[in-house]
């Protein structure tokens, strides 16, 4: 059948369908309207028609109550309340904790909790379902209970200003009491590279010590110098002197110079006033400031002079912030140009170094005084775009400033303004400042949005700083001029930013908003690391501090080394490394006792497989790397040779420009037959002149601080021995002391830091030999090429790779 014939019976079945309902629906209508014709039916017709809505709203409880009961039905004995929630409604804490669940559910869950019997909710008073901890999560985050609880922890320890900012975002460890930032929670050791080379580097230095001595000028002259090496009176100079250049000095303890050293420390004299004592403020690292103080007091009570001078401890009346990089100047500029005192010498000098391309094109340890308006109101800062260049006037404005820097810089030009040294009047601002309530009202207020506020002379209070230009010269002690171009300026030349307490925070988020990279104090040191510079107390062996910082670290890894299973760690005796966690420079100079804080590692403590070593402890390796009697001879032959007092002499570092300048040029002298004590002449004069009763005595205990710059693969490790390079000297009557294994003779001082440079693209250490390791270098002739960036030749050195890989080739270099 085609197509065509099936549509048309298709069209005749549907339209006969049609008709028959239309038939059956007329059909019904008139049967229906013959019933209501019938008056017989009415009462038929009522009976067969439904009222819907009637019927439901009179069995409504009954329909809820039948509803209720299938619902219940289905989570009885299965399922609690906080269940029956959908899942993005539901909370981690709503099975204990009825107040974070919907109001609907809530009476549901309280009958639940108090048929359970373990539940942790109790009825009061009042009937009402309670929790058994009153302190609960409500009351511990009010502002009041968070400053109970803060001040609870600080017990035993100083937090600073901005530790709540650091300790969401860095690793904190508690050092001389105060509580610092140690390392920041992400991987920034290049970051923190490329932030000092290229931008700005940013650490709160306020846990450093600031003591003030108040006085006459000469009594405090008289009392400092007792600290300091007598040819380095740099505070009496006259541009110290008057406050507007900061000293940086060695101190020792009283009349022990050059033994018995503490650390670096800076001074920087309050301008003089007339009628007014002077003042002088000493920053220190916190972990001398106990001795410093206790050595300016006995000090103070030599010269008889305790009711002219007062030493106080001003720490906490101060923070200080330390910028480095290229853009910290730009930084500074742009943050604390909103000067309150426009007239002032020190608002004209920061304007004049804006378009200054680095910090260290300016003269260090430079000051300026300023006083600034409350940073909140301008918050928060935006650096400008880079590449303006000066114009002719700056520029020449610029250039006369170099030349000859303004003496009124560090004062303000005020009368009768004494700024951050009048600590009273600084804390009559901190009372009076506005809360930060008040700045937002005032936020509020404004008619644009997010536009900054107008200072209000009769509201506001200013803010006093001090900004020091600091360098080199802060870190090791001293002046630094011709090791200066072996430095890499834009990571060892920034600024330090001193204000009164209270200014913490807002200075702090202001640098950090306007794009400074804050870090803790294992990126500082990699950075002074990077720059060729050393840090304190870690590269200053020979004072107390470093071995309190270096013998809990050792005993900390001893302890971690020894957990691991003698076939998992490594055998550092097999690899002839007999000091593996710290660096025994008093082994290496002679002397007979370590200090008290490092652990008592023997060489049994090192054994890792002591089958193995018994196997192989008749063969000629092992004889060679364990130690024998006639080593432990060789040290009492020594000490004895070298004189009784010998042992009471300590470690003491060749430190400073000018007697590491003196050791280079020393190991750069033509080679000639001649002992010890005729080739360390030139030093021991620059030392104690003439008085000297026995040279050989004090250079034997000496160490010098050296920079190895490595000429192969491999980078050196913490602690790495170093050798020189041709073993023992073969010749020299007085190279080698009586009694000494020559095979010892070799080992010339340790690695102190060791890693990869990434501003000198090699393997780069800072480490400390001894001088009579030197003497040995040089008597033997072993200088043979020059370091990058320097002209002098220099010897070569052998580093034990602590891994069991080849020795690695390095330049020895002599650094302050």
């Amino acid at each position: 059948m085609s197509a065509g014939g099936s549509e048309r019976d298709s069209g005749k079945r549907a339209g006969a369908d049609m008709r028959k309902g239309r038939q059956s629906a007329s059909g019904f209508k008139q049967h229906v309207s013959e019933q209501k014709a019938v008056p017989g039916h009415a009462t038929l017709a009522k009976a067969r028609a439904l009222d819907v809505t009637g019927f439901v709203e009179a069995r409504s409880f009954e329909i809820n109550a039948l509803q209720r009961s299938l619902e219940s039905a289905k989570t009885s004995g299965n399922a609690r309340a906080f269940q029956t929630l959908p899942r993005h409604l539901r909370r981690r804490a709503a099975s204990h904790n009825v107040k974070r669940m919907p109001v609907r559910l809530r009476e549901k869950a309280i009958s639940e909790m108090k048929k359970s019997a373990q539940s942790s909710k109790t009825l009061g008073e009042a009937g009402k379902l309670t929790n058994a901890k009153k302190n609960n999560r409500y009351r511990r985050r009010r502002a009041r209970s968070v400053r109970a609880e803060y001040e609870l922890r600080q017990a035993g320890k100083r937090w600073l200003e901005t530790h709540v900012w650091h300790a969401k975002r860095m690793h904190m460890k508690e050092m001389s009491g105060v509580m610092v930032a140690d390392s920041p929670n992400e991987r920034s050791h290049k970051a923190a590279y490329r932030a000092a080379m290229e931008k700005t580097f940013v650490q709160d230095v306020s846990f450093y010590r600031t003591i003030e001595v108040a006085g006459s000028a000469e009594d405090i002259v008289r009392l400092v110098g007792r600290l300091v090496a007598p040819l380095d009176l740099t505070i009496a100079a006259p541009c110290h002197a008057g406050g507007s250049r900061m000293a940086s000095l060695t101190l020792y303890r009283a009349g022990q110079y050059p033994l018995a050293a503490l650390g670096p420390a800076t001074a920087l004299w309050r301008p003089p006033v007339e009628g007014e004592l002077r003042s002088m403020w000493i920053r220190v690292h916190p972990c001398i400031a106990d001795p410093v103080l206790s050595e300016l007091a006995n000090a103070r009570s030599q010269l008889q002079v305790q009711q002219t001078l007062r030493i106080d401890d001003i720490s906490s009346d101060l923070v200080s912030f330390e910028l480095l990089g290229n853009q910290s100047t730009l930084m500074l500029c742009s943050i604390l140009s909103h000067t309150a005192s426009l007239e002032s010498c020190g608002s004209s000098v920061l304007q004049a170094i804006r378009a200054l391309p680095s910090p260290a094109t300016l003269p260090e340890s430079v000051v300026l005084a300023l006083r600034i308006h409350d940073p909140r109101l301008h918050f928060p800062f935006k650096l400008p775009m880079e590449g303006a260049q000066p114009t002719p006037e700056q520029r020449s404005q610029l250039e006369e400033l170099l030349l000859r820097w303004p003496e009124g810089a560090a004062s303000l030009s005020a009368a009768g303004d004494g700024g951050i040294w009048d600590r009273a009047a600084c804390a009559s601002d901190i009372e009076r400042r506005l809360s930060e309530h008040g700045i937002n009202e005032r936020r509020r207020s404004q008619l644009i949005p997010g536009s900054k506020l107008d200072p209000d002379p009769s509201v506001d209070v200013t803010v006093p700083i001090l900004l020091i230009r600091t360098g080199p010269e802060a870190l090791l002690g001293s002046r630094v001029i011709k090791t200066a171009d072996q430095l890499v300026d834009n990571m060892a030349h920034g600024w330090t930013l001193l204000a009164p307490k209270g200014w913490g925070m807002p200075l702090w988020m202001a640098l950090s908003f306007a794009g400074a990279r804050a870090q803790g104090l294992q990126e500082r040191a990699h950075v002074a690391f990077e720059a060729g510079l050393s840090t304190f107390p870690a590269n200053w062996p020979g004072t107390s501090a470093y071995d309190s910082w270096a013998g809990p670290i050792a005993a900390e890894e001893f302890s971690k080394w020894s957990r691991r299973p003698p076939g998992k760690r490594t055998n550092y005796l097999h690899m002839g490394v007999e000091s593996p966690f710290s660096s025994p420079f008093h082994k290496l100079l002679g002397m007979p006792h370590s200090p008290a804080t490092y652990p008592e590692i023997t060489t049994n403590d090192l054994q890792c497989r002591i089958k193995r070593l018994r196997k192989i402890s008749s063969s000629k390796k092992a004889a060679a790397l364990a130690p024998t009697d006639a080593d432990d001879r060789g040290d009492v032959d020594m000490a004895d040779e070298l004189g009784a007092g010998l042992a009471t002499i300590g470690i003491w570092l060749v430190s400073g420009e000018r007697l590491s300048g003196i050791v280079s040029s020393l190991l750069a002298a033509p080679r000639r037959e001649a002992t010890m004590a005729q080739w360390a002449n030139p030093l021991v004069e620059a030392i104690c002149g003439h008085s000297c009763e026995d040279p050989l005595q004090l250079m034997e205990h000496a160490l010098v601080r050296v920079r190895l710059i490595c000429s192969g693969r491999g980078v050196p490790a913490k602690n790495a021995p170093i050798y020189m390079r041709s073993g023992a000297p073969s010749t020299g009557s007085d190279a080698v002391p009586m009694g000494v294994d020559p095979k010892r003779a070799a080992l010339i001082g340790y690695v102190m830091a060791g890693s990869f440079s990434l501003a000198r693209g090699c393997s780069m250490a800072i480490g400390a030999c001894s001088l009579r390791g030197l003497f040995n270098i040089w008597i033997a002739g072993l200088g043979t090429q020059a370091p990058r960036a320097s002209s002098n030749k220099c010897p070569r050195v052998t580093i034990n790779s602590m891994n069991g890989g080849p020795f690695i080739d390095a330049i020895l270099s002599v650094i302050p």
